[in-house]
């Protein structure tokens, strides 16, 4: 860590964080974090409720044999993509969101920012905001009140005012949420094994709607690519590039593969229930229920605050009121789930899947340009994506926005055989195929000459762009 006083910070750090917590400009060497630290921070956003909820609904869907597999399979995907993403964010000390403005080009940012960060956030609230009405009525499934549409509409409106008056003690209590959530994981996978029978009985386990081992694979990884892609916004804070890559690794598959198992036992030892009746069912109490509510809230606050940071930065409403605006139309949209949909899983899987389509050929196009296209231009790994006051960069890189859409498309199964794609899973096949083709593409089209940037904007010491 560099020690330096108020007027040699000034000199050596250019930049002035206007928009705070370095959203547009690097952070600087005084702000960086060990890796332990780092490694905490990652282990406390993934102790969340929707981790168990995906691995109560894989345990629905799988047998035990797939389960393993799928888990397994999943996680190296996300740990492949969140470790090289986090060595980005670790080279070039900035966020995602200025991360992309190097790849995607200045409009790019905007929309592909949304596409990762603020739309997925404010879906996670949504759902989230339903499953917690789907767990208060299991509490009172008589109560009117307690009805999945009723308890999701005044329980997204309770989370949305906790976010705008209290966040920040909230997040604070969260921290004290994760021994806790640990120890309920616990008690879910040893209540999981006893009532089970042990493993060989859960081996036995059909479920009644079994699905494909590929398509259980991409409900992993939609489980948490989003928070694999958004690795640079923890990793800029690391001192050294490799350490967010590796304290990503470590707690995705230790910790996530061990909360999705755990999990999906436990649902898949009462029948194949969805997890919060399952942990009733299990009597493994109100005190674990209330714990597993609890984290559920204080993530919600999370996404809600993290979808707002990323529409404050060009919708012109201040970050207060748009907490209450977004939390206002989720809470809305997850009373109809909840009305529509009551306590099936179909709209929660449906969602998985699509952040496992959709997601990764984003972060397949960025890994291309760190690694391949600027390996090929010839510029140092530790210099790339360095941002330096007066630095040119552009409006629209025209080849990235076409290679996240070639991704997707075939990650659909619309560009090569479904046959393909169901072998490799939709999110590796997205992730591959945006990744190949920004390569090949912009490598080609440079040695040809032709420009695959337009437009340029010229970085003020805000992080802000000049005139063209």
């Amino acid at each position: 860590m560099i020690a330096l006083g108020d007027e040699g910070r000034s000199k050596e750090y250019p930049w002035k964080d206007i928009r705070g917590d370095y959203v547009l400009v690097p952070v600087p060497p005084w702000e960086r974090r060990t890796l332990m630290n780092i490694f905490l921070v990652y282990t406390g956003v993934l102790s969340c409720l929707a981790v168990l909820w995906g691995g109560g609904a894989l345990g629905a869907q799988a047998t035990l044999h797939d389960l393993v597999w799928a888990v397994l399979l999943g996680n190296i995907i996300l740990t492949i993509i969140g470790a090289l993403m986090a060595y980005i964010g670790g080279t070039a000390h900035q966020s995602t969101y200025g991360i992309m403005r190097r790849v995607f080009g200045w409009y790019g940012s905007w929309i592909f920012g949304l596409i990762v960060s603020g739309i997925p956030a404010w879906g996670w609230f949504v759902v989230e905001t339903w499953l917690f009405g789907v767990m208060i009525h299991d509490l009172a499934p008589h109560n009117p009140v307690a009805s999945i549409a009723w308890a999701s509409l005044w329980g997204g409106l309770l989370m949305t005012t906790t976010a705008y008056i209290g966040y920040a003690g909230l997040a604070f209590l969260s921290y004290f949420t994760v021994p806790a959530f640990f120890i309920l994981v616990t008690s879910g996978f040893l209540a999981g094994i006893y009532l089970g029978g042990g493993f060989e009985k859960l081996a036995a386990f059909t479920p009644k709607h079994p699905v494909p081992l590929s398509l259980l694979v991409t409900q992993v990884v939609g489980m948490y690519i989003v928070g694999a892609i958004i690795t640079p916004d923890i990793a800029r804070f690391a001192r050294r590039p490799r350490d967010g890559s590796i304290a990503w690794g470590v707690q995705i598959m230790a910790l996530m593969t061990y909360y999705m198992i755990g999990a999906a036992l436990l649902t898949m030892a009462m029948g194949g229930t969805y997890f919060s009746k399952a942990m009733l069912a299990a009597g493994l109490g109100l005190g674990a229920y209330f714990v597993a509510i609890f984290g559920q809230w204080t993530t919600n606050d999370n996404n809600l605050y993290s979808s707002a940071l990323a529409w404050d930065l060009f919708v012109p409403v201040k970050k207060r009121r748009l907490i209450l605006i977004l939390g206002f139309l989720a809470s809305i949209l997850a009373w109809y789930v909840g009305y529509r949909a009551g306590a099936s899983m179909q709209p929660f899987i449906h969602f998985l899947t699509i952040l496992g389509t959709w997601i990764p050929p984003i972060g397949g196009v960025m890994v291309a340009d760190f690694y391949l296209y600027q390996w090929y231009k010839g510029v140092p790994v530790r210099e790339r994506y360095q941002l330096r006051v007066g630095d040119r960069m552009p409006l629209v890189n025209w080849v990235a926005w076409l290679s996240v859409l070639v991704g997707g498309l075939a990650a659909k199964g619309w560009l090569m055989p479904a046959s393909v794609v169901s072998k490799i899973s939709a999110a590796l096949t997205g992730f591959l195929v945006a990744l190949v083709v920004y390569a090949v593409l912009a490598i080609a089209l440079d040695k040809a000459g032709v420009p695959i940037e337009l437009g340029h904007a010229t970085i003020n010491e805000y992080g802000l762009p000049e005139r063209r």
